[in-house]
């Protein structure tokens, strides 16, 4: 991965729009240190959330999905940083990030997906890389059950995804997300859950994915710093939990920001280019 010590900050279940916001907080620190000139330190970050979840990509509209419905059944609603179409997960789902001071390349996410695919062997699976699209991706029997986005800023990676634990409730996903049963159920026809291959002790993935992710590279753990729980805290209000932010606010840096706000995205970081 790097020459340099990976930071691994231990696991945490939180709500959908906390983690996402420690996320964003990790890459525009990290963001400001490349533009200072400091070194950047490579991070692995595991979470899950506590409740069901949906996730809009960065260009989706709001009103893709039923807000109603999910307040109604303390689904949470977000955003992330990053593009592809709206998600539903589960609590149980496995998320990861990876912040890297790398350029992106089909090479760097091969390394990346080959990492997991061990990181699954050490607990008893048997995944496979795939090439769709001309990527590198994580297959199981010929099924999809890892997902993951890119978000890039010159020699900067902040790479993101889900490794599907548990199988997802048809009809929550389905009125959450404005689908009919049947579009859900074929989606799903192609999915693998890892839960469904056998049975998995939550700790023992964790565990396997922390050891396996840094790719050989010396680590250290590290919770988050009072400097990034502060940003973090700001990126939370401001956006990842406000819903009129989705719908309302302007694209800057990747996400959308009300233009009312009066936090200083600028201050951190230029804006995304190339």
């Amino acid at each position: 991965m790097s020459d340099l010590k990976v930071r691994v900050i231990p696991h945490k279940r939180a709500n959908v729009a906390w983690n996402l916001a420690l996320e964003e907080a990790l890459f525009l620190k990290a963001k400001q240190d490349l533009l200072s000139g400091k070194q950047v330190q490579p991070i692995v970050k595991l979470y899950s959330f506590t409740k069901p979840s949906v996730v809009l990509g960065y260009m989706q509209k709001i009103n893709e999905v039923d807000l109603d419905f999910c307040d109604q059944n303390k689904i949470n609603v977000t955003m992330r940083t990053t593009g592809g179409g709206s998600v539903y997960l589960e609590r149980d789902e496995l998320q990861y990030s990876l912040i890297l001071p790398l350029n992106y390349s089909k090479e760097v996410l091969e390394r990346i997906n080959k990492s997991i695919c061990i990181a699954l062997q050490d607990v008893g699976f048997n995944p496979n890389l795939a090439i769709d699209n001309n990527h590198p991706v994580i297959r199981m029997d010929g099924k999809s059950f890892v997902f993951d986005a890119q978000r890039r800023f010159k020699n900067l990676l902040l790479h993101h995804g889900t490794t599907m634990v548990q199988e997802l409730d048809h009809e929550l996903q389905a009125n959450a997300l404005k689908a009919t049963k049947k579009e859900i159920k074929d989606l799903q026809k192609g999915m693998f859950f890892l839960r469904n291959g056998q049975q998995l002790k939550e700790k023992q993935l964790i565990k396997s994915f922390e050891k396996n992710l840094p790719q050989g590279a010396s680590i250290f753990k590290k919770d988050f710093t009072n400097e990034e729980i502060k940003l973090a805290k700001q990126l939370y209000k401001n956006f990842y939990k406000n819903k009129e932010a989705f719908s309302k606010g302007k694209k800057q840096f990747g996400i959308c920001y009300l233009p009312s706000t009066d936090y200083d995205m600028e201050k951190y970081a230029e804006e995304d280019k190339k």
